[in-house]
């Protein structure tokens, strides 16, 4: 089909992804190709190719229907009209069940894209594809990428193979491979790939093969072996590439040093965590254990605490079975001292450090690290042995990993006990005796499914004691015991005996009513519990107290159908609730369910809300960790409606960022701080640091460096005291230029920070090449700290991580004493929640600071006088 050279050729792209096509339409759109063409699915594709069109290339999505992808390809094969014209396969990203054989190239097909699509890698691509069509060659894109193939292929950092999709065995390797196994080309050549991993099993290496025939690709961590017989860890990447216009596997080893220590801990707790429980779960977790550091052997073993002497192993493993006159590890002294709560850790030399152990003698590990496992009250549970031939890299991240996997197995240890005992003493609260959030959530789970197979409704509420925090402060935490065990005893007695009452944390409470016929019986409960809480509290000191409880309500399966966004709508109707005036309860209001009216009049609303002057910014303090004097503080956006009152965030800011008002309102919000912060600089001499978060449209406005450098220049604030907060969920690639256009921002002297850390998907490279100068660790973990040990492993790992990077650490929600401890103590920098301030309007806030200033002067006029 003959083109013009001024032209691109024409399109056509069919993809059952609307985001996909709406990626690739927006990227080519405006490039000078002659035409676009879309189709949502192959059946509208034939109809248009029917009609006899010009096309030069088709993209076809191979991402579900894969079979009827390929049937299309060879229709187009089997058409005179469109023999020759080149396809390029959109492949799936994610693990999923595939039903074809990537090893076989379906017929036309000369290169693959990767869904989620990068804009930029497919205009390369097609181009690539039409100029080797145009050239009269093959066009497959090759003839323009050999030498830079092989350049990239040859001085790349990380180790390359090529491999036979069809045989699984290697084609090609790089030096870096050659140099760092010492296993030259050509004794790799014609190897299997499996070959790569020395810490999996036969039976795992078969299946990560089949999942790579599968899928398509595949991602693991293995030991790799050395021609000395060594072996080293690395992360292993594979996925189908297309090379001289065949398929191949192109596979990405690379080494990984402390930083991959680092990223492969928090992914190992990170399994860790998601694992079972029971027996199961204790296998997997071990199964993780030998899989990260190719382990020869490990042993649980649990003790009673009425007898200690015997010792009753969980679970073993032996990378190599042990001969029958091997010594009993259950009879050394080793263990004895291990089960008295005095562990052992040698990483090498461990037979020859440890005398008197002939099982260690026998055995000859050159590491051997024994942990007691702990309850909460110190107990020792049983222990954690774990044994290996070679020596472990000297590593504080090893050894904390471990003592955290060791946590881990404690709370099964701990589980499997009260399930033993029948008793659930380890998932109560100490103080109210009601249940505590472990097993809350665990009720939730159980709740969720029997609705799920009974079809029943059923309701989770909120409950949080307004002004707690004064309480606590002006009375001391004695009286806010008896409160917390009062408010305890009032909501028990506000439900039935099948409800399920727990302490979730803090001053917050959990309630599941279940067996619900109609909504109003709940707003009856939730009526009698909020007139129960205004009844007077009779300390023991004689005194009455005051206290009362906003609640928030959502409703199972209307607002939710999982444990996790059933307690989020709960804690937004909380909150909503809060800014009602507290004292009252409110149930979840789904916004973008609402009928087109209502959302329709509150939109209109929120349209003249800036013009109205109903938009405030809020501040909330951040603290020095170890002076606890205030850095900075957190613009936050409120709207305080004439009629409504003040509306939560949670209900107007997702209408702000579909109908692109997120942008006019973040540009207002960036001004009104930045203007507040200097003139409170001015006033009280204090370089207080402003952070002002920055939605995901914001960042995709061309001009935001622009917006940002004349915000600067009007207020006349210092740059560096500006800091932009991007939530760590947002994609790269979602936003073209995202990484330039932050490093833009830093060169005008402001910070950068990652925002609600650890809820995302961000791999260790990722953090590493984002522009960042600190992350906040988001509140949904810092809430768990004497809660969960698994969510405390994961801020310890955080902390560490970022600090390997050079990079800051704040806290968010941080609420009671035992989180400011552990944060400090753990070396987070500056904190930032309700244990500090609540968010505050500007003149409250201004009155802290002077509150502030006179307090500092009256400490210099004393050292003064002094």
């Amino acid at each position: 089909m003959a083109r013009d050279d001024k032209g691109h050729g024409s399109v056509l792209i069919v993809a059952t992804n609307r985001d996909d096509r709406r990626v690739l339409f927006d990227t080519l759109d405006g490039q000078n190709f002659d035409a676009i063409y879309t189709a949502k699915d192959l059946q509208q594709a034939l109809a248009f190719l029917n009609q006899d069109p010009d096309i030069d290339v088709v993209l076809i999505e191979f991402l579900g229907a894969a079979k009827e992808a390929v049937a299309f390809c060879m229709q187009l094969k089997g058409d005179a009209r469109l023999a020759r014209v080149p396809v390029i396969g959109l492949l799936p990203a994610l693990p999923a069940e595939r039903q074809w054989d990537w090893a076989r190239t379906p017929p036309g097909v000369v290169d693959w894209l990767r869904s989620p699509v990068d804009g930029g890698e497919a205009l390369a691509r097609i181009r690539q594809v039409l100029g080797g069509q145009r050239a009269g060659g093959d066009a497959a894109p090759r003839a323009a990428g050999g030498d830079r193939y092989q350049f990239v292929f040859e001085g790349s950092l990380d180790e390359l193979v090529i491999s036979d999709p069809k045989t699984g065995r290697i084609l090609e390797v790089n030096p870096v491979f050659e140099q760092r196994s010492g296993i030259q080309a050509a004794q790799a050549v014609g190897q299997p790939l499996d070959g790569i991993s020395r810490s999996h099993t036969r039976e795992q290496r078969a299946e990560i093969m089949a999942r790579l025939m599968r899928e398509g690709s595949v991602r693991y961590r293995c030991q790799k072996p050395r021609a000395d017989g060594g072996s080293y860890p690395v992360e292993v990447f594979s996925r189908l590439a297309v090379r001289a216009g065949k398929l191949v596997h192109f596979t990405i080893v690379r080494e990984q040093g402390e930083l991959g220590r680092l990223q492969q801990s928090l992914g190992l707790l990170a399994e860790a965590i998601e694992v079972g429980a029971g027996d199961e779960g204790v296998k997997q977790i071990v199964r993780l254990l030998v899989d990260w550091l190719e382990l020869d052997y490990v042993m649980l073993v649990s003790v009673r605490p009425d007898q200690p002497v015997e010792v009753q192993p969980i679970t073993q493993y032996q990378r190599v079975g042990l001969p029958a006159d091997a010594p009993d590890l259950l009879k050394q002294p080793t263990l004895r001292q291990v089960l008295d709560g005095v562990g052992v850790i040698h990483l090498s030399d461990a037979w020859k450090r440890i005398e008197k152990d002939t099982f260690l003698n026998f055995t000859r590990f050159e590491a051997f690290v024994a942990l007691p496992l702990r309850d909460e009250r110190r107990t020792v549970l049983g222990a954690l042995l774990l044994g290996r031939r070679t020596a472990l890299p000297e590593s504080s991240t090893i050894v904390d990993t471990l003592r955290v996997a060791a946590g881990r197995l404690a709370l099964e240890l701990e589980l499997r006990r009260s399930r033993e005992q029948g008793k659930a003493k380890a998932l109560q609260d100490a103080l109210t005796g009601l249940p505590n959030r472990l097993l809350f959530n665990d009720r939730l789970e159980t709740t969720i499914s029997e609705a799920h197979r009974t079809g029943e409704m059923f309701a989770v509420l909120f409950v949080d004691l307004d002004r707690f925090k004064t309480i606590n402060d002006s009375l001391g935490h004695s009286v806010g015991d008896q409160v917390l065990d009062a408010v305890s005893k009032r909501l028990r007695a506000s439900v039935r005996a099948s409800d399920t009452v727990a302490r979730y944390a803090g001053d917050e409470f959990t309630l599941i009513l279940r067996h619900i016929v109609q909504r109003d019986d709940v707003m009856r409960v939730a009526e009698k519990i909020v007139r129960v809480m205004e009844v007077p509290l009779t300390l023991e000191d004689g005194s009455e107290l005051h206290i009362t409880a906003s609640l928030g309500i959502s409703f199972y399966p209307d607002d939710a159908t999982t444990a996790e966004r059933l307690l989020k709508h709960a804690d937004v109707a909380m909150y909503s609730a809060k800014g009602m005036g507290r004292n009252n309860f409110q149930t979840y209001v789904a916004v973008p369910e609402e009928s087109h009216q209502q959302r329709i009049a509150l939109e209109t609303k929120l349209r003249v809300a800036e013009r109205n002057n109903e938009l405030r910014v809020y501040y909330q303090p951040q603290v020095d960790s170890r002076s606890e004097d205030i850095v900075g503080m957190e613009a936050l956006i409120r709207w305080e409606h004439p009629e409504l009152g003040m509306i939560s965030p949670g209900f107007f800011i997702p209408i702000a960022e579909e109908t692109g008002l997120i942008v006019s309102i973040g540009e207002w919000v960036l001004r009104t701080a930045c203007i507040e912060t200097k003139r409170w600089q001015t006033r009280f001499g204090l370089p207080l640091r402003i952070s002002v978060n920055l939605s995901a449209l914001q960042l995709r406005q061309p001009n935001l460096v622009d917006i940002v450098r004349n915000v600067l220049t009007e207020t006349n604030l210092e740059p560096s005291l500006l800091d932009l907060e991007v939530t760590e969920s947002i994609s790269v690639k979602s936003i073209p230029n995202l990484l330039e256009t932050l490093q833009s921002i830093r060169d005008l002297g402001c910070r950068i920070s990652i925002d609600d850390f650890g809820t995302g998907q961000s791999s260790l490279d990722y953090i590493r090449r984002f522009p960042a100068d600190k992350i906040k660790i988001d509140q949904v973990f810092v809430r768990n700290i004497g809660v969960d040990p698994d969510d405390e492993a994961i801020v310890r790992a955080t902390i560490n991580m970022a600090h390997s990077l050079k990079l800051g650490v704040v806290a968010e929600g941080v609420e009671i004493e035992q989180h400011y401890t552990f944060l400090r103590d753990h070396g987070c920098e500056e904190l930032q929640g309700y244990l500090f301030c609540r968010p505050l309007a500007p003149v409250s806030f201004e009155n802290m600071l002077a509150e502030r200033e006179r307090l500092f002067r009256g400490m210099t006029m004393e050292t003064a006088a002094g």
